[in-house]
């Protein structure tokens, strides 16, 4: 919801953001420009938008119909049961819940690849020195991977001590996301160095100076964030390769935030240092420095986004109950303990039992 925003606002004119839409309409021949990666732009992140949507509420339809039959109060009874849309739990539900699931999990993957492919293609496309790269597509792709898990990461551990969630998301689980973060990292790696190659091996002048004078050069304006991005991106993940690193809580933690900033300027250093020094003397001379109202845009994702997660987590179960029930019997700590106990008392009372017969 929040990305879906930035397209109308860079607009510029944002009451024609309708001419986007691609509908029939009553202005004669004239139809939205299908060449155009604003376009689709608009069509990848629309799809996506539904189907996040659809696979997160669907999801939800089972602990929906929990809260609704554990409801006290007669409003969330009410409000519970609209939610829930009539889920009854039986066999014939379960059963189009699990193909439901499996068909919106086939088309979350493709999809996954096609959005940020297509939003890399904004800048492919053009043919702009540092953004006019075949590679942008595949690594756009990890880029996401590997942003995506770093910020999920922040609020999971947030999330988790908060409300006392750590014998369901274990340190296993985040284990297994830094496995994902420092691989993805190295790819988000080798991308920028083939980007790094491609510009010198083309020997086109232009695209060389994009990189060696604009971005690699320490001394011109916007040197700092290149190795800024490079250090957050490149270099601080590969310290999960050891063990006692990814499994330490602290570390994750600070390491996710890391990846959130490195990943924001991946992005500042590929608009801005491509447009400040190019081909017009004009654009020389100014030193870019974000006004308030992109301040304001950016601040105001981070406040949409924390007040539908925070309503979220005090409306809504944080974890899907449905899908930990069935593995919780085998898989709680508490649960084995309790088990061993209970084991070998019944085994102990049945050998003195048994010495008592003979």
């Amino acid at each position: 919801m929040c990305a879906g925003q930035f397209p109308i606002w860079h607009m510029g004119r944002v009451w024609n953001g309708f001419f986007v839409m691609p509908y029939p309409n009553t202005r004669g021949p004239l139809w939205v420009n299908f060449n155009s990666p604003l376009l689709w732009d608009v069509f990848a992140i629309s799809t996506y938008f539904t189907v996040s949507l659809l696979f997160w509420y669907s999801g939800l339809l089972p602990d929906l119909a929990t809260l609704r039959d554990r409801a006290k109060l007669k409003w969330s009874k009410f409000f519970y049961g609209l939610a829930a849309f009539g889920w009854t739990g039986s066999t014939k539900h379960w059963q189009r819940h699990e193909a439901l699931s499996l068909v919106l999990a086939g088309l979350s993957t493709p999809l996954v690849l096609s959005v940020h492919t297509i939003v890399s293609f904004d800048f492919a496309t053009s043919v702009i020195p540092g953004w006019h790269t075949t590679i942008f597509p595949p690594y756009f792709v990890a880029g996401a991977v590997f942003s995506g898990f770093a910020m999920v990461q922040t609020l999971l551990l947030i999330t988790r001590k908060v409300l006392g969630l750590e014998q369901y998301i274990t340190m296993e689980h985040i284990d297994v996301m830094n496995k994902v973060i420092v691989l993805t990292g190295s790819i988000v790696g080798i991308a920028y160095l083939t980007e790094l190659f491609m510009s010198w091996y083309s020997a086109s002048p232009y695209e060389w100076f994009a990189f060696k004078e604009n971005r690699l050069n320490l001394n011109s304006p916007y040197g700092w964030s290149y190795w800024l991005m490079m250090g957050c991106n490149v270099l601080s993940p590969q310290i999960f390769w050891f063990r006692k690193m990814r499994r330490n809580i602290l570390v994750t933690f600070f390491m996710s935030i890391l990846v959130n900033i490195g990943m924001w300027f991946e992005r500042f250093v590929i608009i801005v240092t491509s447009i400040y020094r190019d081909y017009l003397p004009s654009s020389w001379s100014t030193y870019y420095t974000p006004t308030i109202w992109e301040i304001g845009f950016y601040m105001g994702t981070f406040g949409l986004f924390f007040t539908c997660y925070f309503l979220f987590s005090k409306f809504f179960p944080v974890i899907a109950i449905a899908e930990i029930k069935h593995i919780l019997k085998k898989n709680g700590d508490s649960y084995k303990a309790g088990y061993d106990k209970e084991e070998m008392e019944s085994y102990d009372a049945f050998e003195h039992e048994q010495s008592h017969h003979h």
